[in-house]
């Protein structure tokens, strides 16, 4: 009898551990599977987003032209050189690639000319040298009115397309307060925000994205005395 209970208990035992060897196998793979499809979720959010970031932050690409640059010093010189601020023109010519988005294009000019330092009609000179305008984004915002009536068409909807202009001028800031547009001369920005560029010099005109600070275009042009 006793032998025959321990057959019987080592029959027993014997049935457990098969059944552990038969389950082990499965629970392994059950694991595994689990584990592929938690990476498998993790690369494929990986990748979206990695897609949805890159689409995103595409610099953005055209083709800006200047179509004419005429101007010259403002208040200095002789009387027949001399020209008012608003006969200091750059007209910027989309000719392709993307639509530009004015609250976050900025554009800058740099070369020879001139401001006032201090407020006009308030005891301010004239500052001549090594001038860069800011137009730190090109919607109407912080501008003078007459930059509005200018460019209404091209700004109706805050998108600079393929084929629309843009009119720059020596009086696009808004009364010297709170400006939009930032003139310095010789690395002082004490200035009236207005500009003028001297004529027969060359100026640069760039063309940047203010999000990716990318310069999409680049130009240079021979200022034309205004007549």
């Amino acid at each position: 009898m006793m032998k025959s209970c321990g057959k019987f208990r080592n029959k027993g035992l014997f049935s457990s551990e098969s059944g552990l060897k038969a389950v082990t196998p499965i629970i392994g793979s059950l694991l595994m599977l689990l584990i592929l499809v938690v990476l498998a979720g993790a690369t494929a959010i990986i990748v979206f987003n990695s897609a949805g970031e890159s689409e995103n932050s595409q610099p953005l690409i055209a083709k800006i032209t200047i179509e004419s640059c005429e101007g010259g010093l403002y208040g200095v010189g002789p009387t027949a050189e001399r020209v008012r601020l608003e006969e200091n023109r750059i007209v910027l010519m989309h000719e392709g690639g993307d639509s530009l988005p004015f609250d976050t294009v900025s554009v800058i000019i740099s070369g020879h000319g001139n401001s006032f330092k201090g407020d006009v009609g308030e005891g301010g000179t004239s500052v001549e040298g090594n001038t860069e305008v800011l137009y730190k984004h090109l919607n109407p915002k912080e501008k003078n009115n007459t930059y509005v009536n200018r460019n209404s068409a091209v700004l109706e909807d805050n998108l600079w397309d393929v084929g629309e202009k843009l009119i720059l001028c020596g009086q696009d800031s808004s009364k010297y307060i709170n400006s939009s547009v930032k003139v310095s001369v010789n690395g002082g920005f004490n200035t009236s925000d207005n500009y003028g560029f001297k004529a027969g010099s060359e100026i640069i005109v760039k063309i940047i994205d203010v999000k990716s600070s990318n310069v999409i275009a680049q130009q240079r042009a021979i200022v034309k005395h205004a007549d």
